[in-house]
C-alpha cells in the first residue's frame, strides 16, 4: 500500500517538532532548576546573575513547541486542509517570535541597544549559538514543511472522488 505524500510530510513534521520539543525542554528544565537553586524562588526578575526563565523566551518557546507538537500529531491522525492551515499559521507565528528573539539577542550581543531585563537565556553568547536560534531553525523547517503539506492537502481535498 502506497502512503500518500501528504501523510509522509505530516509524519516528518511531527518528528521534527518532537525533536524540537525535546531540545527546548532539555534547555529549559536545567535553567529552572539552576535559577531556583540559586534564588529559592521564581518571583525574582531583576538583579539576577542567572536570568529568570519565566521572563526569557525559553519558556514560551518550549510551550509553543508542545502546542505545535500536539497539534501536528492531531493533524497527522486526522489530516484536513483547515487544521493544517491553522497549524501552518501558528508555525509562522512561532518563526516570527523566535526570529524576533534572535534579533533581540543580536542587538544585545552586538551592543545595538541595552536593556535592564534580557529576554535571552544565554546572555553574552553569540545569537547563532543560543537555544533560541536552534528553536528558530526547528520552527522554520516545520513551517516550510507545513506550507508544502497545506498545498498538497488542499489539492487532495479539492480533487474529485
Amino acid at each position: 500500500m502506497k502512503v500518500p505524500q501528504t501523510k509522509v510530510l505530516l509524519g516528518i513534521q511531527v518528528a521534527i517538532l518532537f525533536v524540537g520539543t525535546v531540545f527546548a525542554w532539555s534547555k529549559l528544565i536545567p535553567q529552572l532548576t539552576n535559577f531556583y537553586a540559586l534564588y529559592g524562588t521564581f518571583f525574582r526578575v531583576s538583579d539576577c546573575v542567572v536570568p529568570n526563565p519565566f521572563v526569557t523566551a525559553c519558556l514560551y518557546g518550549s510551550l509553543a513547541f508542545i502546542v505545535a507538537l500536539f497539534w501536528s500529531v492531531r493533524v497527522y491522525v486526522a489530516p484536513s486542509y483547515t487544521s493544517e492551515r491553522y497549524l501552518r499559521n501558528f508555525l509562522v507565528f512561532c518563526v516570527a517570535f523566535a526570529g524576533s528573539v534572535v534579533l533581540s539577542e543580536a542587538g544585545e550581543y552586538y551592543h545595538w541597544y541595552s536593556s535592564t531585563v534580557s529576554v535571552t537565556c544565554s546572555p553574552g553568547v553569540s545569537p547563532l549559538a543560543t537555544p533560541c536560534f536552534t528553536g528558530l531553525i526547528f520552527f522554520l523547517i516545520t513551517c516550510l514543511i507545513s506550507v508544502v503539506a497545506t498545498g498538497k492537502q488542499r489539492q487532495s481535498d479539492t480533487l474529485p472522488g
